[in-house]
């Protein structure tokens, strides 16, 4: 079947795309182009009148069409990350974790590779495969997983790390000769007592891959130091749980995290005696994700727990969202700024469906958007920026942009 894409979108209009009782390898819905005014009522009228809002193969069939640039696990999945190391040659590899509350969770690898397409109109495209090469066992689930950003430079090329938090911050070795996975280490976030609290996030240093930072549940942030495997430093983020922790662009010693007394906090590690508090509004709820833009050092964005709305903002304008993104029509899961431009952004959510921002001069538009048959709980980028991972139930849907970055 044709590899789905990001349809171009004219309004803040969605058109939300049930299940309608589809196989899960039929083919995803493609989101229209909606007008002022426009309503789910709309998906039904098309459906009456006989006009598919679905792409090519939507309907059930016996043999239905298997999915182009796709992979589905044997247990739902949530924490992803597509490398973004340019030194990696082709479309690079993805990095997935099953989320269960058992303890026989997998993390993934999964290679993309590029592979001929020939469209309904009789033209050659390039398209994407998606392949298991190697997996291994982790009993408590990822709550967010990192490739390090030059993975693919040291050691001949042949090992690519993996960080992933959960229980522990643990640091894995993909080998590319044997295609095996491994942990070469565990880093404990313990504090005073023997109790190690959850990790709910962590992120690799871009500029110092020696440095990974977690997020946890006992209020702090660590910055760890992989060359000694030791703490390098330990703070009190948050006044609760904090949920997420990302650095700043061009930068070792910066950092943002969000948490569920509902701030934004800035921290410079050359100066710990303060954080600039961004945001944070009266009786604010949760704040659960936080993404840093790769391209402008001040821009963040953000969301909060059952909430609809991404808030956009400049670390140089604190208190004031630059711009809120509020199209979606259910809980927002994910946020991620394009890698190769500063004004774009992705996001996920509960009502089925990935939007692309553009974001400039203080306004946005949706730019394009995809629908999935379930809710889409994360998302990641590829290197080049034209080629999004869409994780929905126990699936990863590669999705192209409708554009050349």
């Amino acid at each position: 079947m044709a590899q789905p894409s990001l349809t171009k979108r004219s309004s803040f209009s969605v058109l939300t795309q049930p299940s309608l009782g589809l196989p899960r390898s039929s083919g995803p819905a493609s989101a229209s182009a909606a007008g002022p005014g426009s309503s789910p009522g709309l998906l039904a009228s098309a459906m009456s009148s006989g006009i598919s809002p679905f792409s090519p193969s939507s309907t059930a069939s016996l043999n239905p069409p298997l999915r182009a640039a796709y992979f589905e696990s044997h247990k739902p999945l949530y924490a992803i990350d597509w490398s973004l190391s340019a030194y990696q040659r082709g479309p690079g590899r993805i990095a997935v974790a099953t989320c269960t509350e058992d303890s026989n969770n997998r993390i993934q690898i999964l290679q993309a590779n590029p592979v001929s397409e020939v469209q309904s109109n009789g033209q050659q495209t390039t398209s994407l495969d998606f392949n298991k090469i190697a997996d291994a066992g982790v009993t408590y689930p990822c709550t967010r997983l990192r490739w390090d950003p030059f993975a693919g430079r040291s050691m001949g090329g042949t090992i690519e790390r993996l960080a992933t938090a959960g229980d522990f911050l643990r640091i894995w070795e993909y080998n590319t000769e044997t295609m095996t996975l491994r942990q070469s280490s565990l880093l404990a976030n313990k504090t005073k007592s023997d109790y190690t609290a959850p990790l709910t996030s962590l992120d690799w240093n871009a500029t110092d891959n020696s440095l990974v930072i977690t997020s946890s549940i006992d209020t702090t942030c660590t910055i760890w130091d992989l060359n000694t495997s030791t703490a390098k430093t330990q703070l009190i983020a948050h006044d609760k749980e904090v949920f997420d922790a990302r650095f700043t662009t061009g930068n070792a010693d910066v950092f943002a995290s969000v948490g569920a007394d509902g701030s934004v906090r800035v921290f410079d590690l050359r100066s710990l005696e303060h954080s600039t508090i961004i945001y944070e509004p009266v009786n604010p709820p949760p704040l659960l994700r936080i993404s840093t833009n790769s391209r402008d050092p001040n821009m963040l964005a953000t969301f909060s727990i059952d909430s609809n709305v991404v808030h956009v903002l400049d670390i140089r304008s604190p208190g004031t969202p630059v711009v809120e993104l509020d199209a979606h029509m259910g809980s927002v899961n994910a946020v991620e700024w394009a890698p190769q431009q500063r004004n774009i952004l992705a996001t996920s959510s509960d009502d089925c469906q990935v939007l692309v921002w553009d974001i400039t001069s203080n306004r946005s538009d949706i730019a394009m958007a995809y629908t999935e048959n379930a809710e889409v709980n994360n998302l990641a980028w590829n290197a080049s920026g034209d080629w999004i991972a869409a994780v929905a139930g126990r699936g990863v849907q590669g999705v192209r942009l409708g554009y050349k970055q």
